[in-house]
């Protein structure tokens, strides 16, 4: 990745961190306040059910007080009755009385002209009667009205009364009310209280003692809240425009410090190996190595070969340190190599180098007049990477034939798999560390491990497991006929003195695995 990539890519981060981080931020309080207004709208819906069973109630405290007078109905008494119960209680518009069909007096008085009773539509379980949305004519309007009653008394209820004053949130509106039967209160005969419900509306409905009520708010929008947020929307964008900024900053400064330090690295030969001995499993003894590349910094930090190993891929750089690790190898340990012809260094070539064959050139250049043997000079192709399978076989037949055994590492941890394999010329694989951890696991892929080393030995393959860090490992490779190993249970990766003295104490009863010596014939009978 070029430097104007990385720049990019870091200005990209910034601008999506900062919208991504404001947009959920911005959604997060958009539902909490949803949350908020219907918790508001079940505190209203509470309220209003409360406030229309008492005007309810009002209502029919005052039936009761004028059925049990001993008055007689329509006396003088009885009417006086009537008209304090109708100025007392501000839910009673007016009491009558009728003990047939028509209606006799009310609480004015005896009525001069014929009104007809209206008949009940609800019975209530508290034995009194209603009709609702009334309207009466006579009296020249139009609004609805409710009439309690029970015997030949009836109390009027102007319905407004239900739904005036009932102690609602400003942004609340009573929008429905409705007796038991369903049947929903009018305040005039033309029109509901209020206008209906919509989709868009967030409600709340309550019920009890008869009533069913519901309250609405228009339901805030994404958008509404966006605007109603603007005095803090300003200040929040840009404290995570710099939040975001200082972070991209933060990581481009590191890439690119990072990317300029391997550069810099690379150029000045700053790369050292470490080695990890390859240990036969039925002898304990170390029959070879793996040569590592180790950065360290100049704080004295090492960076994993994880992180720059793609970097240098990625900048170009991973054959000029493919070069530096072979002179260094012949540096490190030539002389334990001109000493011990049994020994072998395993040295990685990244996808780059198969592909191209430049590492021809370097190995021929490196080892001539070296009196180390090209046997002793593995070359391990990782299956991680992608490479031009047709060049990458040309290179590595060429190795061959040279003398080099060739491997396949990390197998099993790519996507290439058995392709490597059919299609490229090896004598060695060596199974991924992450197929050596399930051993002894319940982990899904722990019966694949067995699948490999089955095929590495149907191929005719020697087979290296990578990353032993326990003796049940150990036995279980023993067990299925895997030869080598290298990991932590033998030994880390050493630095070269640290190496040779391991090597010394571990070989001192010195010997050649038969496996070994057969592959190496086989490899200088094809040279």
């Amino acid at each position: 990745m070029s430097r104007r990539w990385i720049l990019t890519v870091g200005v990209l981060a910034a601008v999506v961190g900062t919208t991504a981080v404001l947009a959920a931020m911005l959604f997060v309080s958009w539902r909490m306040a949803l949350t908020a207004q219907q918790k508001q709208l079940d505190r209203d819906a509470t309220s209003a059910l409360v406030h229309v069973e008492t005007v309810y109630a009002e209502a029919v405290r005052a039936l009761r007080q004028v059925s049990a007078s001993d008055a007689e109905p329509c006396s003088s008494r009885s009417i006086r009755l009537m008209l304090q119960l109708t100025e007392s209680l501000l839910a009673v518009d007016n009491i009558a009385y009728g003990a047939g069909e028509t209606v006799e007096c009310n609480s004015s008085g005896i009525l001069p002209y014929r009104l007809k009773k209206v008949a009940a539509v609800i019975e209530r379980p508290d034995h009194t009667r209603l009709v609702v949305n009334w309207r009466p004519v006579t009296f020249g309007t139009d609004r609805a009205m409710m009439i309690v009653g029970r015997g030949g008394y009836g109390i009027l209820v102007d319905q407004r009364r239900f739904f005036g004053d009932w102690g609602g949130s400003d942004a609340s509106a009573l929008s429905e009310i409705r007796a038991s039967d369903g049947t929903p209160l009018l305040v005039s005969y033309a029109d509901q209280y209020a206008a209906p419900t919509t989709a868009d509306d967030a409600t709340s409905a309550r019920s009890g003692s008869g009533w069913t009520v519901t309250v609405r708010q228009p339901r805030i929008s994404f958008v509404d809240h966006l605007l109603a947020q603007r005095v803090l929307l300003l200040p929040l964008s840009i404290t995570l425009a710099l939040l975001c900024g200082l972070i991209a900053w933060l990581w481009l400064r590191r890439r690119l410090s990072l990317r300029g330090e391997l550069a810099a690295a690379v150029r000045n030969c700053d790369f050292i190996a470490h080695y990890q001995p390859i240990i036969e499993l039925a002898t304990g003894r170390c029959v070879g190595v793996e040569a590592l590349a180790r950065w360290q910094r100049p704080d004295g930090r090492q960076v994993p070969p994880d992180i720059f190993i793609p970097m240098a891929e990625s900048a170009g750089l991973i054959g000029r340190i493919t070069d530096q690790i072979v002179a260094l190898v012949l540096q490190d340990l030539g002389e334990w190599l001109r000493s011990d012809p049994h020994g072998h260094v395993a040295i990685n070539l990244s996808s780059a180098d198969v592909s191209s064959g430049r590492i021809l050139d370097v190995l021929e250049t490196a080892l001539r007049g070296s009196g180390i043997k090209p046997a002793q000079i593995w070359l391990e192709a990782t299956e991680r990477g992608v490479m031009d399978m047709s060049a990458a076989r040309q290179t590595l037949e060429e190795l061959r034939r040279r003398g080099h055994p060739t491997a396949i590492d990390d197998f099993g941890a790519g996507y290439s798999g058995l392709s490597y394999l059919q299609r490229l010329p090896v004598d060695v694989l060596k199974i991924d560390r992450s197929f050596i951890e399930v051993v002894g696991t319940e982990a899904p892929t722990r019966s694949v491990t067995q699948h490999i080393i089955a095929m590495a030995h149907e191929l005719d393959l020697q087979i290296v497991a990578e990353g032993v860090e326990t003796e049940e490992q150990a036995a279980y490779l023993r067990a299925f006929g895997v030869g080598f190993a290298q990991g932590w249970l033998f030994s880390r990766a050493l630095p070269p003195s640290e190496f040779l003295a391991y090597c010394t104490a571990n070989r001192r009863d010195y010997g050649m695995p038969s496996g070994f010596v057969e592959r190496r014939q086989r490899v200088g009978q094809a040279a």
